[in-house]
């Protein structure tokens, strides 16, 4: 592909030679008709490599752009498209009353429940389960080995990796004199469009209503969302976040890895929180929230805590 007709693509103002471009390369192992997107300009350029910068720098082959990210996510869509699969598996199993939309992919020993209804270009790979009354939009892709338990509603352009349990029984319990007796769940799970979740994670029915996921958020592996849960739009929930049940999360608000909420927390737009912090207490909207503590050198870690022990003692000295 010429350069030149990738430019109106990319956006921004290019000047130089119109190379072939075979594909992409870092700046650390630079390969010949490929583009290298720039986060610094101290680096060896060559002649027969287009590089991307947001400003001009010593380059035979430059594009100009307002955001290099953005523009590499677009350079990634088209240089290196997926494969497409079409057709249902005669190694699929497809229940009753079962909806299936244009160019449908759904592959070997899948499982579709009855009354499920699935939108055009959806790609169900191997080894997936979907359950009873299901509804799943347009161009979502649910990779191989997901578990979609039964009611659970998916939007448009919805991703799924490997691995992940969406609909599973909440975690709750009635503990009483008689015993511990299991609370039914009997709620589902509503995905809106948009939304990206990561492999193994796990997103819990709601145990009357719906635990919900906003338009645009996107959930790493291995997090945790709880029954009932309300996460808002363009969030972004990073590895090893655990949300207990009934947590409410506003719009735009990050959640960096292993952060921990309590049950009914509510954090507010806009919220962003530290890895490794535990929220106890509601956030309000707009601020930056942390309570982490990074690793230091054990011994030093020893001499700390101890201090931290005596504290209220020399606190009390203090106020005497």
């Amino acid at each position: 592909m010429k350069i030149s007709s990738l430019v109106p693509l990319l956006g921004g103002t290019y000047k130089g030679d119109d190379l072939d471009i075979e594909g992409i390369s870092s700046y650390q192992y630079q390969k010949s008709n490929t583009i290298v997107f720039l986060d610094k300009e101290d680096i060896d350029f060559k002649d027969n490599i287009v590089y991307i910068y947001h400003k001009d720098i010593n380059a035979k082959n430059l594009l100009i752009v307002e955001d290099v990210k953005y523009a590499l996510a677009i350079a990634l869509d088209i240089l290196y498209k997926e494969d497409m699969p079409k057709g249902v598996s005669g190694k699929a199993t497809i229940g009753q009353n079962v909806s299936l939309g244009k160019d449908v992919y759904i592959g070997d020993f899948t499982h579709i429940g009855k009354n499920v209804n699935i939108g055009n270009n959806v790609l169900i790979y191997p080894l997936t389960y979907i359950g009873d009354n299901t509804q799943i939009g347009d161009n979502t892709i649910i990779y191989s080995g997901v578990h979609i338990y039964k009611n659970t509603v998916i939007g448009k352009n919805v991703i799924i990796h490997s691995g992940a349990v969406i609909g599973a029984d909440g975690f709750g319990y009635a503990i009483s004199k008689n015993g511990i007796k299991k609370l039914k769940h009997i709620g589902n799970v509503v995905i809106d469009d948009d939304v990206e979740i990561g492999a193994n994670t796990t997103i819990d029915r709601a145990l009357l209503d719906s635990t919900y996921i906003g338009k645009n958020t996107k959930i790493d592996n291995l997090v945790m969302i709880g029954h009932n849960d309300k996460i808002g739009q363009n969030c972004f929930l990073i590895s090893q976040v655990g949300l207990s049940g009934s947590v409410e999360i506003g719009d735009n608000v990050i959640l960096a890895g292993q952060v921990g909420v309590a049950d009914h927390v509510k954090i507010g737009n806009n919220v962003k929180v530290a890895a490794k912090s535990g929220v106890a207490n509601n956030l309000e909207p707009n601020k930056t929230y942390g309570a982490n503590l990074p690793v230091i050198e054990w011994n030093q870690w020893k001499r700390i805590y101890i201090s931290l022990l005596k504290l209220p003692d020399i606190i009390k000295k203090l106020k005497a």
